[in-house]
Protein backbone atom coordinates (compact mmCIF):
# COMPACT_ATOMS: atom_id res chain seq x y z
CA UNK A 1 0.00 0.00 0.00
CA UNK A 2 2.72 2.22 0.74
CA UNK A 3 4.34 1.71 -2.19
CA UNK A 4 1.46 2.63 -4.56
CA UNK A 5 1.08 5.91 -2.26
CA UNK A 6 4.81 7.21 -3.39
CA UNK A 7 4.20 6.06 -6.90
CA UNK A 8 0.80 7.82 -7.21
CA UNK A 9 1.73 11.69 -5.85
CA UNK A 10 4.38 11.94 -8.77
CA UNK A 11 2.01 11.13 -11.15
CA UNK A 12 -0.95 13.71 -9.57
CA UNK A 13 2.16 16.13 -10.11
CA UNK A 14 2.44 15.80 -13.84
CA UNK A 15 -1.27 16.00 -14.19
CA UNK A 16 -1.62 19.58 -12.94
CA UNK A 17 -1.45 22.24 -15.38
CA UNK A 18 2.02 23.67 -16.47
CA UNK A 19 2.77 26.84 -16.37
CA UNK A 20 -0.13 28.14 -14.86
CA UNK A 21 -0.42 31.75 -13.15
CA UNK A 22 -2.45 32.36 -10.10
CA UNK A 23 -4.01 35.93 -10.03
CA UNK A 24 -6.23 37.37 -7.35
CA UNK A 25 -8.79 39.98 -8.93
CA UNK A 26 -11.60 41.74 -7.97
CA UNK A 27 -14.73 43.50 -10.13
CA UNK A 28 -18.32 44.74 -9.93
CA UNK A 29 -21.20 45.52 -11.68
CA UNK A 30 -24.03 47.70 -11.23
CA UNK A 31 -27.56 46.14 -10.30
CA UNK A 32 -30.25 47.46 -12.19
CA UNK A 33 -34.18 47.20 -11.56
CA UNK A 34 -33.23 45.47 -8.58
CA UNK A 35 -32.07 42.29 -10.53
CA UNK A 36 -29.31 40.77 -8.56
CA UNK A 37 -29.01 37.72 -10.40
CA UNK A 38 -28.09 39.65 -13.74
CA UNK A 39 -25.69 41.80 -11.81
CA UNK A 40 -24.07 38.49 -9.83
CA UNK A 41 -23.37 36.84 -14.03
CA UNK A 42 -22.07 40.42 -14.69
CA UNK A 43 -19.45 40.48 -11.92
CA UNK A 44 -18.46 37.12 -12.46
CA UNK A 45 -17.21 38.49 -16.09
CA UNK A 46 -16.19 40.93 -15.79
CA UNK A 47 -13.77 39.66 -12.73
CA UNK A 48 -12.53 37.27 -15.59
CA UNK A 49 -11.65 39.65 -17.67
CA UNK A 50 -9.84 41.82 -14.60
CA UNK A 51 -7.94 38.08 -14.74
CA UNK A 52 -6.75 37.63 -18.17
CA UNK A 53 -6.15 41.61 -18.21
CA UNK A 54 -4.16 40.90 -15.02
CA UNK A 55 -1.91 37.99 -16.60
CA UNK A 56 -1.56 39.76 -19.83
CA UNK A 57 -0.45 42.83 -18.36
CA UNK A 58 2.47 40.75 -16.63
CA UNK A 59 3.47 39.73 -20.19
CA UNK A 60 3.32 43.38 -22.40
CA UNK A 61 4.15 47.11 -21.07
CA UNK A 62 0.96 49.78 -20.87
CA UNK A 63 1.96 51.12 -24.53
CA UNK A 64 2.12 47.24 -26.26
CA UNK A 65 -1.66 46.95 -24.51
CA UNK A 66 -2.86 50.24 -25.58
CA UNK A 67 -1.47 49.67 -29.33
CA UNK A 68 -2.89 46.73 -29.48
CA UNK A 69 -6.07 46.79 -27.66
CA UNK A 70 -8.45 45.82 -30.41
CA UNK A 71 -6.17 42.32 -31.27
CA UNK A 72 -5.99 41.70 -27.89
CA UNK A 73 -9.48 42.28 -27.03
CA UNK A 74 -10.66 39.84 -29.72
CA UNK A 75 -8.34 37.49 -29.26
CA UNK A 76 -7.97 36.54 -25.79
CA UNK A 77 -9.75 38.66 -23.31
CA UNK A 78 -13.02 37.25 -25.45
CA UNK A 79 -12.31 33.63 -24.51
CA UNK A 80 -12.47 33.24 -20.95
CA UNK A 81 -12.87 29.65 -20.92
CA UNK A 82 -10.11 29.05 -22.71
CA UNK A 83 -7.17 30.82 -20.95
CA UNK A 84 -8.97 30.48 -17.17
CA UNK A 85 -8.28 26.66 -16.13
CA UNK A 86 -10.43 26.99 -12.97
CA UNK A 87 -11.37 29.44 -10.35
CA UNK A 88 -12.07 29.89 -6.42
CA UNK A 89 -14.96 33.26 -5.59
CA UNK A 90 -13.27 33.74 -2.19
CA UNK A 91 -15.91 36.80 -1.41
CA UNK A 92 -19.54 37.97 -3.23
CA UNK A 93 -21.59 40.55 -1.87
CA UNK A 94 -23.85 43.34 -2.51
CA UNK A 95 -22.91 46.76 -1.84
CA UNK A 96 -25.93 48.33 -1.22
CA UNK A 97 -24.26 51.89 -0.23
CA UNK A 98 -23.18 51.55 -4.33
CA UNK A 99 -25.82 49.60 -5.67
CA UNK A 100 -22.83 47.07 -6.64
CA UNK A 101 -22.55 43.88 -6.75
CA UNK A 102 -18.59 42.79 -5.60
CA UNK A 103 -16.94 39.68 -6.25
CA UNK A 104 -13.11 38.69 -5.50
CA UNK A 105 -11.73 35.38 -6.91
CA UNK A 106 -8.80 33.49 -7.38
CA UNK A 107 -8.10 32.60 -10.81
CA UNK A 108 -5.76 29.85 -12.42
CA UNK A 109 -4.72 31.46 -15.63
CA UNK A 110 -2.94 29.47 -18.74
CA UNK A 111 -0.13 32.17 -18.03
CA UNK A 112 1.46 29.87 -21.37
CA UNK A 113 -1.15 29.82 -23.71
CA UNK A 114 -1.45 33.47 -23.56
CA UNK A 115 2.18 33.95 -24.45
CA UNK A 116 2.22 31.53 -26.90
CA UNK A 117 -0.94 33.13 -28.39
CA UNK A 118 0.77 36.53 -28.13
CA UNK A 119 3.60 35.17 -29.85
CA UNK A 120 1.32 33.85 -32.60
CA UNK A 121 -0.03 37.07 -33.37
CA UNK A 122 3.12 38.89 -33.44
CA UNK A 123 2.39 40.85 -30.30
CA UNK A 124 5.03 39.77 -28.04
CA UNK A 125 8.14 39.03 -29.38
CA UNK A 126 10.53 36.41 -28.87
CA UNK A 127 13.52 37.72 -30.22
CA UNK A 128 13.41 40.75 -29.67
CA UNK A 129 14.92 42.42 -26.06
CA UNK A 130 13.54 45.62 -24.40
CA UNK A 131 16.21 47.74 -22.63
CA UNK A 132 16.65 47.25 -18.77
CA UNK A 133 16.55 51.01 -17.46
CA UNK A 134 18.16 52.38 -14.31
CA UNK A 135 16.88 56.13 -13.28
CA UNK A 136 19.37 56.79 -11.31
CA UNK A 137 19.02 60.35 -8.88
CA UNK A 138 22.52 62.47 -8.81
CA UNK A 139 23.44 65.64 -7.35
CA UNK A 140 25.78 66.88 -9.79
CA UNK A 141 25.49 70.59 -9.16
CA UNK A 142 25.18 72.48 -5.67
CA UNK A 143 21.63 74.06 -6.28
CA UNK A 144 20.73 70.50 -7.36
CA UNK A 145 17.38 69.93 -5.15
CA UNK A 146 17.91 66.64 -2.44
CA UNK A 147 16.31 63.06 -3.70
CA UNK A 148 14.97 63.07 -0.20
CA UNK A 149 12.78 66.39 -1.47
CA UNK A 150 9.02 65.29 -1.57
CA UNK A 151 8.60 66.85 -5.22
CA UNK A 152 11.83 64.64 -6.51
CA UNK A 153 10.26 61.57 -5.29
CA UNK A 154 6.87 62.75 -6.91
CA UNK A 155 9.06 63.51 -10.13
CA UNK A 156 10.96 60.07 -10.00
CA UNK A 157 8.18 58.12 -9.33
CA UNK A 158 6.71 59.47 -12.63
CA UNK A 159 9.35 59.26 -14.85
CA UNK A 160 9.81 55.12 -13.41
CA UNK A 161 6.37 54.82 -14.61
CA UNK A 162 6.09 56.60 -17.93
CA UNK A 163 9.89 54.41 -19.12
CA UNK A 164 7.66 51.39 -17.79
CA UNK A 165 4.86 52.80 -20.49
CA UNK A 166 7.39 53.19 -23.21
CA UNK A 167 8.51 49.83 -23.46
CA UNK A 168 11.55 49.76 -21.23
CA UNK A 169 12.13 47.52 -18.36
CA UNK A 170 12.51 49.69 -14.94
CA UNK A 171 13.65 48.25 -11.94
CA UNK A 172 11.47 48.23 -8.45
CA UNK A 173 11.73 50.06 -5.13
CA UNK A 174 13.86 47.15 -3.62
CA UNK A 175 16.66 47.48 -6.32
CA UNK A 176 16.36 50.98 -6.03
CA UNK A 177 16.96 51.08 -2.51
CA UNK A 178 19.94 48.90 -2.76
CA UNK A 179 21.58 50.72 -5.65
CA UNK A 180 21.61 53.92 -3.40
CA UNK A 181 22.71 52.03 -0.58
CA UNK A 182 25.63 51.44 -2.60
CA UNK A 183 26.15 54.46 -3.38
CA UNK A 184 26.52 55.38 -0.21
CA UNK A 185 29.01 52.90 0.88
CA UNK A 186 31.35 53.14 -1.38
CA UNK A 187 31.00 57.03 -1.65
CA UNK A 188 30.18 56.79 -5.70
CA UNK A 189 28.48 59.95 -5.63
CA UNK A 190 31.59 62.51 -6.13
CA UNK A 191 33.44 60.25 -8.61
CA UNK A 192 33.21 60.29 -12.06
CA UNK A 193 29.94 59.24 -14.36
CA UNK A 194 32.26 55.88 -15.36
CA UNK A 195 31.56 54.66 -11.63
CA UNK A 196 27.82 55.01 -11.78
CA UNK A 197 27.94 52.97 -15.28
CA UNK A 198 30.02 50.49 -13.71
CA UNK A 199 27.41 50.21 -10.85
CA UNK A 200 24.77 50.11 -13.23
CA UNK A 201 26.24 47.29 -15.12
CA UNK A 202 26.21 45.18 -11.57
CA UNK A 203 22.42 45.26 -11.59
CA UNK A 204 22.09 44.15 -15.42
CA UNK A 205 21.19 47.27 -16.94
CA UNK A 206 21.50 48.25 -20.44
CA UNK A 207 20.63 52.32 -20.32
CA UNK A 208 21.86 54.26 -17.62
CA UNK A 209 19.54 57.68 -16.83
CA UNK A 210 21.53 59.90 -14.48
CA UNK A 211 18.82 62.26 -13.11
CA UNK A 212 18.77 65.98 -11.61
CA UNK A 213 16.60 68.75 -10.73
CA UNK A 214 16.62 72.34 -9.74
CA UNK A 215 14.56 75.64 -9.55
CA UNK A 216 16.75 78.13 -11.16
CA UNK A 217 14.61 80.88 -9.98
CA UNK A 218 12.91 81.54 -6.66
CA UNK A 219 9.71 83.07 -6.64
CA UNK A 220 10.30 85.26 -9.73
CA UNK A 221 7.77 87.92 -10.52
CA UNK A 222 6.33 88.36 -14.20
CA UNK A 223 4.27 91.09 -14.67
CA UNK A 224 1.58 90.55 -11.99
CA UNK A 225 1.93 86.56 -11.43
CA UNK A 226 4.69 84.98 -9.28
CA UNK A 227 6.48 82.06 -11.62
CA UNK A 228 7.86 78.99 -9.62
CA UNK A 229 9.90 76.89 -12.00
CA UNK A 230 11.58 73.22 -12.78
CA UNK A 231 14.61 72.28 -14.42
CA UNK A 232 14.81 68.41 -15.02
CA UNK A 233 18.27 67.39 -16.21
CA UNK A 234 18.93 63.53 -18.19
CA UNK A 235 22.26 62.02 -19.48
CA UNK A 236 21.57 59.21 -20.45
CA UNK A 237 24.13 56.34 -21.10
CA UNK A 238 24.75 52.94 -23.28
CA UNK A 239 25.81 50.34 -20.48
CA UNK A 240 27.60 48.52 -22.18
CA UNK A 241 29.96 50.60 -24.33
CA UNK A 242 30.21 53.50 -22.23
CA UNK A 243 29.12 55.71 -24.44
CA UNK A 244 26.51 58.99 -24.30
CA UNK A 245 23.30 58.96 -25.92
CA UNK A 246 22.04 62.07 -25.16
CA UNK A 247 22.07 65.25 -22.59
CA UNK A 248 18.83 66.76 -22.00
CA UNK A 249 17.24 69.90 -19.82
CA UNK A 250 13.54 70.73 -20.06
CA UNK A 251 12.44 73.86 -17.84
CA UNK A 252 8.69 73.75 -16.61
CA UNK A 253 6.83 77.02 -14.67
CA UNK A 254 3.94 77.32 -12.80
CA UNK A 255 2.21 80.62 -11.94
CA UNK A 256 0.55 82.41 -8.55
CA UNK A 257 -1.25 84.81 -8.72
CA UNK A 258 0.04 86.25 -5.05
CA UNK A 259 3.79 85.46 -3.83
CA UNK A 260 3.77 81.99 -2.58
CA UNK A 261 4.46 81.08 0.80
CA UNK A 262 6.75 78.46 1.26
CA UNK A 263 3.87 75.03 1.41
CA UNK A 264 2.01 76.76 -2.07
CA UNK A 265 6.12 77.40 -3.74
CA UNK A 266 6.75 73.28 -2.81
CA UNK A 267 3.32 72.60 -4.29
CA UNK A 268 3.82 74.63 -7.75
CA UNK A 269 7.58 73.20 -7.47
CA UNK A 270 6.50 69.58 -7.16
CA UNK A 271 3.53 70.13 -10.23
CA UNK A 272 6.57 72.07 -12.21
CA UNK A 273 8.97 69.30 -12.19
CA UNK A 274 6.27 67.05 -12.50
CA UNK A 275 5.61 68.68 -15.86
CA UNK A 276 8.99 68.69 -16.72
CA UNK A 277 10.37 64.98 -16.15
CA UNK A 278 7.58 63.57 -18.53
CA UNK A 279 8.30 65.92 -21.16
CA UNK A 280 12.00 64.69 -20.47
CA UNK A 281 10.98 61.60 -20.71
CA UNK A 282 9.25 62.05 -24.23
CA UNK A 283 12.35 63.58 -25.76
CA UNK A 284 14.78 60.69 -23.85
CA UNK A 285 13.01 57.71 -25.27
CA UNK A 286 12.94 59.18 -28.82
CA UNK A 287 17.02 59.80 -28.33
CA UNK A 288 17.23 56.08 -27.38
CA UNK A 289 15.49 54.71 -29.89
CA UNK A 290 17.20 56.75 -32.35
CA UNK A 291 20.41 55.43 -30.83
CA UNK A 292 19.43 51.51 -30.42
CA UNK A 293 17.90 51.95 -34.40
CA UNK A 294 21.54 52.07 -36.10
CA UNK A 295 22.22 49.00 -34.73
CA UNK A 296 18.58 47.30 -35.49
CA UNK A 297 17.76 46.22 -31.69
CA UNK A 298 14.48 48.19 -31.56
CA UNK A 299 11.77 47.52 -33.86
CA UNK A 300 8.58 45.65 -34.70
CA UNK A 301 8.81 42.30 -35.85
CA UNK A 302 6.13 41.23 -38.40
CA UNK A 303 5.22 37.95 -40.17
CA UNK A 304 4.65 39.00 -44.04
CA UNK A 305 2.81 36.29 -45.76
CA UNK A 306 2.86 36.76 -50.02
CA UNK A 307 -0.15 34.22 -51.88
CA UNK A 308 -0.59 32.93 -55.21
CA UNK A 309 3.07 34.60 -56.28
CA UNK A 310 4.87 32.74 -58.91
CA UNK A 311 8.73 31.75 -58.06
CA UNK A 312 10.36 34.59 -60.10
CA UNK A 313 7.71 37.25 -58.69
CA UNK A 314 8.51 35.88 -55.05
CA UNK A 315 12.10 36.32 -55.72
CA UNK A 316 11.61 39.95 -57.31
CA UNK A 317 9.13 40.77 -53.49
CA UNK A 318 12.35 38.84 -51.63
CA UNK A 319 15.16 41.23 -53.31
CA UNK A 320 13.19 44.27 -53.03
CA UNK A 321 12.65 43.70 -49.26
CA UNK A 322 16.38 42.73 -48.62
CA UNK A 323 17.95 45.88 -50.48
CA UNK A 324 15.15 48.27 -48.45
CA UNK A 325 17.01 49.88 -45.57
CA UNK A 326 13.60 50.28 -43.63
CA UNK A 327 13.52 46.33 -43.16
CA UNK A 328 15.79 44.71 -40.76
CA UNK A 329 16.86 41.09 -40.08
CA UNK A 330 14.99 39.73 -43.09
CA UNK A 331 14.36 35.76 -42.50
CA UNK A 332 12.22 33.04 -43.99
CA UNK A 333 10.24 31.16 -42.12
CA UNK A 334 7.98 29.51 -45.13
CA UNK A 335 8.52 28.92 -48.91
CA UNK A 336 6.27 26.45 -50.51
CA UNK A 337 5.24 27.48 -54.34
CA UNK A 338 2.37 29.98 -53.79
CA UNK A 339 3.26 30.83 -50.31
CA UNK A 340 5.84 32.90 -49.09
CA UNK A 341 6.23 33.63 -45.84
CA UNK A 342 8.76 36.31 -44.28
CA UNK A 343 9.71 37.68 -40.94
CA UNK A 344 11.06 41.53 -40.49
CA UNK A 345 11.69 43.90 -38.05
CA UNK A 346 10.39 47.43 -39.03
CA UNK A 347 10.51 51.00 -37.20
CA UNK A 348 6.66 51.56 -39.19
CA UNK A 349 3.21 51.06 -37.83
CA UNK A 350 1.43 48.23 -39.25
CA UNK A 351 -1.14 50.39 -41.33
CA UNK A 352 2.23 52.49 -42.62
CA UNK A 353 4.00 49.47 -43.61
CA UNK A 354 1.35 47.80 -45.43
CA UNK A 355 0.72 50.70 -47.46
CA UNK A 356 4.25 51.37 -48.47
CA UNK A 357 4.85 47.57 -49.41
CA UNK A 358 1.93 47.71 -51.20
CA UNK A 359 3.21 50.77 -53.20
CA UNK A 360 6.58 50.02 -53.30
CA UNK A 361 5.36 46.90 -55.13
CA UNK A 362 3.42 48.62 -57.27
CA UNK A 363 6.09 50.24 -58.65
CA UNK A 364 7.86 47.07 -59.20
CA UNK A 365 4.66 46.36 -61.49
CA UNK A 366 3.59 43.86 -58.65
CA UNK A 367 -0.05 43.98 -58.10
CA UNK A 368 -1.12 43.00 -54.71
CA UNK A 369 -4.61 43.06 -52.84
CA UNK A 370 -4.12 42.83 -48.90
CA UNK A 371 -6.41 41.10 -46.26
CA UNK A 372 -7.01 42.22 -42.81
CA UNK A 373 -5.46 39.91 -40.27
CA UNK A 374 -5.20 39.84 -36.19
CA UNK A 375 -2.18 40.70 -35.46
CA UNK A 376 1.37 41.87 -36.52
CA UNK A 377 0.92 39.56 -39.43
CA UNK A 378 0.65 41.35 -43.05
CA UNK A 379 -1.16 38.99 -45.84
CA UNK A 380 -0.89 40.17 -49.22
CA UNK A 381 -2.41 38.49 -52.16
CA UNK A 382 -1.91 38.06 -55.75
CA UNK A 383 -5.27 39.59 -57.59
CA UNK A 384 -4.45 37.99 -60.91
CA UNK A 385 -3.79 33.97 -61.22
CA UNK A 386 -0.33 33.04 -61.98
CA UNK A 387 0.59 34.05 -65.71
CA UNK A 388 0.46 30.32 -67.55
CA UNK A 389 4.09 31.19 -69.14
CA UNK A 390 5.23 31.75 -65.86
CA UNK A 391 4.01 28.19 -64.48
CA UNK A 392 4.87 27.00 -68.04
CA UNK A 393 8.67 28.62 -66.67
CA UNK A 394 8.56 26.92 -63.85
CA UNK A 395 7.60 23.29 -65.15
CA UNK A 396 10.21 23.62 -67.93
CA UNK A 397 12.87 24.17 -65.21
CA UNK A 398 11.78 21.29 -63.41
CA UNK A 399 11.41 18.81 -66.29
CA UNK A 400 14.87 19.81 -68.06
CA UNK A 401 16.76 19.37 -64.00
CA UNK A 402 15.10 16.09 -64.24
CA UNK A 403 16.66 15.37 -67.64
CA UNK A 404 13.39 15.25 -69.65
CA UNK A 405 12.21 18.08 -72.36
CA UNK A 406 8.54 18.67 -72.21
CA UNK A 407 8.37 17.82 -75.74
CA UNK A 408 10.21 14.41 -75.00
CA UNK A 409 7.85 14.13 -71.60
CA UNK A 410 4.28 14.58 -74.35
CA UNK A 411 6.06 11.98 -76.31
CA UNK A 412 6.53 9.20 -73.79
CA UNK A 413 4.03 6.25 -74.12
CA UNK A 414 1.60 6.36 -70.97
CA UNK A 415 2.56 3.68 -67.90
CA UNK A 416 0.89 0.48 -67.69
Amino acid sequence: MKLRIILLIPAFLFCLPLQAEEVIVNSSAKIYNADITHAKEQALKNVLHEALKKSVGNLLDVKTINQNYAVIKNQIYSFNSKYIIDYEVLSEEQNFKNNLYEIIISANVDHAKIRQKLERIRILQKSLKKKRLLVLYHNRTPEAVPRENTAVASAIDAVQQTFAEQSFWTFGEQTLSQVYRSLEQENIVGRPVDSLIALALNYNADVLVVMGMNSPRRNKQQGTFYRVSAVVNFSVYDTASGQQISQTNVEASEFSVKKPVELKREMLFGIAGRHASLENVRRTTEHIKRFYQNTAEIGQGFSVIFSGYSPRRESLIIDYLENNAAFRKLAELKNTFGYLELELFALKRKSILRRKITSDLLELEIEVATKSIAGNKLFFINPNPMEEEELEEEMSSNDNSSGISKKAKKQLPPSE
